[in-house]
This record gives C-alpha cells, sequence and structure tokens, in this order.
C-alpha cells in the first residue's frame, strides 16, 4: 500500500511545489543550514576543548607508544613495530598491544585482546609485568616508589638523588609519588601514581611563610606548600633541619626537627669561629647472622643484672639468665628490647647453655620479627661503638697516633652512613660487617678505648661537610681516587691519587693508566714505602680460565644482579657482535684482558671473552670477586702462599698468560679499594713520627678536624 502524501513528505522531502513559496522556502532553508552549521562548529569547538582537556587530565590515565617502547627497551632489541615512531604521543591500544605480545612470543601466554580502544595505564602494566616475569631473567627492572621534587624532561631529581628519563612522562606533577620501573637509574615507566607517603630527610630549611615553607635538599632549593601547622610554626624564626613527609603535592608532617644545620661545620659569630653541627650521639648498628639479616633462633644474656621490655611489660633477668627470643612469642611486627641494668653492661649472643657467640654489645638490643624471622638491632652510643670497630679495624700494635687516626676516619665514615639510612626498612643505619665498618669481632684492649677518648668528638671535613672518610688494608705504593668506582672526581676533592713512598716527591702527577707504564711500576724494586710492611704490598696469584666456566658465570650472575649497570654483555655468534641481556649461549671462556685502566693503575674494566660473546666488568669489587673465583694459589710479598683464596686482594694488576701450562699470572699489590687512608700506611707513618693530624691530611686532602657538638 502507498503511503499517504503526509507521510511521505515528512520522510523524503518533495521536489514538487508551488512557484509562489518556492522563494520564501529557499530562505527559510538557508536560515536554518546557517543556524545548524553555527550550532555544529560551536560543538566541534567544545568537543575539541573537552577533548584536550580530558587529554591533558588523563595523561596518565593511559601508556604513549613512546612509553611502553622505552619500558621494553630491557630486552636490547627492537620488539616494537617501526612505524609506532610516527605516533609515539599517541596512546597504546588493545590492538598494538595483542601485537606487541606475539612479537616476543608470549602469545597464549599472555592474554590481550584485540580491539581499537586505547588501553588503561592499570591494564597495559598489568601486561607488562607479566612481560618482566618471563623475559627479564636477570632482574634488570626494579620497581620503585619516588618522590618527583622537579623534572626537565630529560631527568629529575627525586629523594634518592638524580634520575633519567628514558621517555618523558606526561601528567606528573612535582611533589607526588609515583612508582615507577627502573633499570640502571633510569627511569623506563610509570606504573601508576602512588597513595604512599615519601621522606625528606635532613632538609635544610631556609624560610617560612604562613602555608609554605623554602627549604635545601641535595643543594636544590625547593618551595613546598605544608598542611603542618602545628610543624610550620616551630619551623618558624630559626635555622633548622628535619624531616618532611610528602604525599600528594603537600607536606603533611613535619618531623625530626633540629635548630641547628645538620652536617655543617661554619659561620661564627665573628665570622672566624666555628659553628659546630649539633649531631647523633648514638647509632643503629644491624647485627648480622654471617652476612644474612634473619636469624631462626637467637639466644641473650648479658655480664650484670638486665631487662627485656615487650608491649610494655618489663622482665628483670639475673646475670645467669640465658633467654630464648623464640619463647618470648614476638608476633609479626612487633619487637621485644633487651638492655643492662647499668651503662657499663654488656649484652651477648650465645648458645643455649649459655656461651658466648659474640663479643660483647654496649647499649640495647632491639629484637625484631617480621615474616621471615628475627632481626637485631644494636643502639649504641657512637664512642663504644667506635671502641670496637677501631679494634676490629686496626691492630693495637700499629701504634697509638696510628689508632687515633683510625678512631677519627671511623667516626667521620659513620657520621656519613648515618645519613643515608641504607636500612631504615630494618629500624638500623648501618650494619657490622665491610659493607660499611667492622664491628665487634675483636676483644677491645685500653689501646683502643685511648685512641677513641683522645679523639672524642673528632670528625673530618671539607668546607662544610664530613668527608667519606674511607680507608683500606694497604697499598702498592699508591691510592686511588673516586675513578674506581666509576664516580666524578671532582665531587670527592679530599680523595686524590698520593704516593706512600716518602723519598718521591714527584710521582703524585704520575698516571698509571697505561698498561706499558702500570706493568714497569708493579713489576719493579721500588724503594720501601710506607706500608711496605704489610705481606700484601706486592703478590702474585695463579688463574686458570677453562676449568670453571660454571662458577665463573654463576660469580657474573650474582654480582649482575646485585649491580647491573656494571655489567655489558656482547653476543659475538655468527660473527655478529650484539648487546644482550644475558650470558646465555656464550658458551665456554676462552681469555680475559684489562680494557681500561685507570690513573691510579687499577683495572677499571676488564674483559672476560667466552667462545661466543663477552662481558665488559667494571668496579673494582666486581673484578676481584669474580677473578677470585679463577685462582689456584696466590703468593704474598712474605712468601707464604695460599690455595684456598678466593677473592682477589685489590684490583692494582697486571695480567700474562703463560701458553705452556695455560694460566694466567697476575702480578699485583696492595690489599682492599684503595682509596683514602691506607692503614698498614699509617702505622709507617706513626712509626716515622707522624702524629695523627699529620696522617689524616697527607690521606685526605684539605681536610681540617674538628670537634662536634652532640644531641
Amino acid at each position: 500500500m502507498d503511503m499517504d502524501r503526509a507521510a511521505k513528505l515528512k520522510k523524503y522531502g518533495t521536489k514538487h511545489s508551488h512557484a509562489l513559496g518556492k522563494k520564501n522556502r529557499n530562505a527559510s532553508v538557508e536560515i536554518k543550514v546557517a543556524v545548524i552549521a553555527a550550532v555544529m562548529l560551536c560543538a566541534l569547538g567544545l568537543l575539541f576543548f573537552a577533548f584536550h582537556r580530558k587529554k591533558e587530565a588523563s595523561a596518565l590515565g593511559y601508556v604513549t607508544k613512546a612509553e611502553l617502547a622505552s619500558c621494553m627497551s630491557f630486552l636490547l632489541e627492537d620488539t616494537l613495530p617501526k612505524e609506532w615512531q610516527q605516533d609515539a604521543d599517541s596512546y597504546v591500544t588493545q590492538g598494538q598491544m595483542k601485537e606487541l605480545i606475539r612479537n616476543i612470543g608470549l602469545a597464549g601466554i599472555v592474554s590481550m585482546s584485540g580491539g581499537n580502544e586505547p588501553l588503561k595505564r592499570e591494564e597495559v602494566m598489568n601486561c607488562y609485568e607479566q612481560i618482566l616475569d618471563y623475559l627479564d631473567l636477570d632482574h634488570s627492572v626494579n620497581e620503585k616508589m619516588i618522590l618527583i621534587l622537579s623534572s626537565d624532561g630529560k631527568s629529575c631529581q627525586t629523594q634518592f638523588g638524580s634520575m633519567k628519563w628514558e621517555c618523558p612522562v606526561q601528567g606528573l606533577a612535582d611533589f607526588y609519588t609515583y612508582e615507577v620501573y627502573v633499570q640502571d637509574q633510569k627511569i623506563l615507566g610509570i606504573k601508576a601514581q602512588s597513595e604512599k607517603t615519601a621522606a625528606l630527610r635532613e632538609v635544610q630549611v631556609c624560610s617560612v611563610s604562613d602555608d609554605k615553607v623554602r627549604v635545601t635538599y641535595e643543594q636544590e632549593e625547593y618551595e613546598i606548600t605544608c598542611k603542618d601547622k602545628e610543624g610550620l610554626e616551630e619551623l618558624k624564626g630559626a635555622e633548622a633541619s628535619c624531616t618532611l613527609c610528602i604525599k600528594g603535592g603537600v607536606i603533611t608532617k613535619v618531623k625530626n626537627i633540629s635548630k641547628e644545620n645538620s652536617m655543617k661545620g661554619e659561620a661564627g659569630k665573628e665570622g672566624n669561629k666555628e659553628k659546630n653541627a649539633s649531631l647523633p650521639n648514638t647509632v643503629k648498628v644491624l647485627l648480622l647472622n654471617q652476612g644474612a639479616i634473619h636469624y631462626d633462633q637467637i639466644y641473650l644474656a648479658c655480664d650484670d643484672k638486665w631487662t627485656l621490655k615487650k608491649n610494655e611489660k618489663k622482665t628483670v633477668h639475673k646475670k645467669s639468665d640465658v633467654v630464648s627470643v623464640k619463647k618470648l612469642k614476638i608476633k609479626k611486627g612487633n619487637f621485644a628490647v633487651a638492655e643492662p641494668a647499668k651503662a657499663e653492661g654488656k649484652l651477648y649472643l650465645t648458645d643455649k647453655k649459655g656461651n658466648p657467640v659474640s663479643k660483647g654489645y654496649y647499649g640495647t638490643i632491639t629484637i625484631y620479627k617480621d615474616g621471615q624471622g628475627y632481626y637485631l638491632v644494636n643502639k649504641v652510643n657512637i664512642e663504644k661503638y667506635l671502641y670496637s670497630v677501631v679494634a676490629s679495624e686496626m691492630p693495637a700494635s700499629f701504634g697509638a697516633e696510628a689508632l687515633k687516626a683510625q678512631a677519627v676516619c671511623a667516626r667521620s665514615y659513620v657520621y656519613r652512613q648515618m645519613a643515608a639510612e641504607d636500612y631504615q626498612d630494618y629500624h638500623a643505619q648501618i650494619d657490622d660487617s665491610t659493607n660499611y665498618q667492622v664491628y665487634n669481632k675483636s676483644d677491645v684492649v685500653n689501646a683502643d678505648m685511648q685512641a677513641v677518648e683522645a679523639t672524642a668528638g673528632e670528625v673530618m671535613y671539607a668546607q662544610d661537610e664530613i668527608v667519606n672518610a674511607y680507608y683500606f688494608s694497604s697499598s702498592f705504593g699508591r691510592t686511588a681516587n673516586m675513578e674506581i668506582w666509576g664516580q666524578k672526581e671532582k665531587d670527592y676533592p679530599y680523595l686524590k691519587i698520593k704516593s706512600l713512598n716518602p723519598a718521591d716527591t714527584s710521582s703524585d702527577k704520575l698516571d698509571l693508566s697505561d698498561e706499558g707504564d702500570f706493568k714497569k711500576y708493579i713489576s719493579a724494586k721500588e724503594a720501601d714505602v710506607f706500608d711496605s710492611s704489610s705481606r700484601y704490598y706486592r703478590w702474585q696469584a695463579k688463574a686458570e680460565l677453562s676449568v670453571c666456566t660454571k662458577e665463573l658465570k654463576d660469580k657474573i650472575r650474582i654480582r649482575q644482579e646485585i649491580n647491573p649497570n656494571q655489567f655489558t654483555f656482547y653476543s659475538t655468534a655468527k660473527k655478529k657482535v650484539r648487546k644482550v641481556s644475558s650470558l646465555k649461549g656464550f658458551g665456554g671462556a676462552k681469555k680475559m684482558y684489562c680494557s681500561k685502566r685507570g690513573k691510579s693503575g687499577a683495572v677499571l674494566v676488564l674483559t672476560i671473552q667466552f667462545e661466543f660473546g663477552k662481558v665488559e666488568i667494571e668496579s673494582e669489587y666486581n673484578i676481584r670477586s669474580i677473578i677470585g673465583c679463577t685462582m689456584e694459589q696466590i703468593t704474598y710479598a712474605d712468601g707464604t702462599t695460599d690455595t684456598g683464596s678466593r677473592f682477589l686482594p685489590s684490583a692494582y694488576f697486571s695480567l700474562s698468560y703463560h701458553k705452556k701450562n695455560g694460566r694466567y699470572v697476575l702480578t699485583g699489590g696492595g690489599n682492599g679499594h684503595g682509596m683514602g687512608m691506607s692503614q698498614y700506611g699509617a702505622a709507617g707513618m706513626a712509626q716515622a713520627g707522624w702524629n695523627y693530624k699529620q696522617i689524616l691530611t697527607f690521606f685526605y686532602d684539605g681536610v681540617k678536624v674538628r670537634t662536634i657538638n652532640k644531641k
């Protein structure tokens, strides 16, 4: 049936009209078109504005192709289509993510549906973490929570110092915290904005207004809004250092306020008197269990009356009491505190029968419980802590002046390390091992205590900062600077290359980076130097590669996990050299050689060649540890030998290969990293009549020894 006329006109309009109404009708249509066009333009403008506002507001809600490419850079191979570079700022879609998953061989393992819809950041990063689980076998990418203090698109300042952007990300704001993916101090991408609070410690306050604080942190100045009104009031009217708790762009809490500028030492009433810093008088030491943090079981005793406090309940124990920590039934997340009744009392770790398995500890021992077991923190007066450090680090036979120098070094060093708070997750500041300073491993004698007491409160300053007073056992005749750890020499001007030959007045300028010059120096029968009494002054080691390939690779993997940025792997399979992420497919070990030597003579880069690859190893500790597992025998300057050593004494050595027996011979000298004070050198100087301040100002260029105030 045909539609009626009205219905047809409504649906299709009409081509026929009376001539009389045609003109009016055309005019009406033109007006309608103009109105519709205007409305559409306004609508498009609003949509455009809204779209850009939405894109800006949601920039962190999605992931650009450039950011995903940055996240995938850990593979060291191109896994993304080249056309992605043309629209790198566009957001990653479902289909593109699916294509990436297929390209890297994880189709069917990591699920993703296709489509043109942009994926939210949470979805992209969920897939990315699955990719890491399968492909980042070396765990080179890590998650980290950072507080962004400032950013210029290439790098950003955080609570951990400066970090580089592999790819800038839009939508980030200063003084907000973010969960990020990091590789080799480079930020690969953002996981999400964090809801956690970040702490800035040892912040110097410059000025305070009604709701803002201007501060200096790591030599940079920032102005931050503060919501802690009470904290603001306390900061007004005085120079102060403090801890700032920051979340969501503002300071939520001001803590640990000190009315003195921490770690500063100059500026007096008349401009020429020293204003000493006010520093803590106690240190919190994590007591390691043969290198591990946790213990399964602990027994405690004391040489006098002592108490144990748990959940505000205190029990008193006699001298003869031995307490099993398990019987305290400390719940996960809780703790108990052991404390001698007298200040001179000492706590001991013992076996079940009460026989000591440690030297005695002054101060308190706190037993914490977490999901992995128990861990112990000794809170002790710094001067009493130093009794044991000096005893553990230097023999009393080295002489009074050498012991005093050691005490000042150890005191300076502990104050610098405490400020870093590396063990804050374990309620501690340092540990008791060579990671920091050896503590409580040797019996304290009167000479140790006298050295500490004679230098009480004395530390070394370079300008207005306490120095990083590194020290080591003995040299090969020269000390090193920060090049051995790949750091800038200008940042540590007091650590310079020094000759320990008292008759040598010119070799401070000698550059031993040339392989021939170093071999000539290390092989020469030089006149005695201050620390040539050490058996490590010269040594010769024999090493063999081919029989220990597995152990060698295992050691490389272990060290690379700890310091990924100090290892570079190259595959040489099919005669094509390319960077790779691991030793996979390298085959057997073939040879090793020094690729780069520093001015001090230290090997800075060691290359180990395999059948189908090679690895470049940086940093003296890595080099000593890895070569150590290839050593068969080492002969010292006094003629003694050792066949059980698995750690090279130093990185100051030359390499030669003997084809006849297939062995390497390493001719070297010194024991330790070689930077700062040589302990044997200090002993030689003390024997030659030097006092401790002369010893210190020789090894640490331009420093001043000052006495600090303590809180």
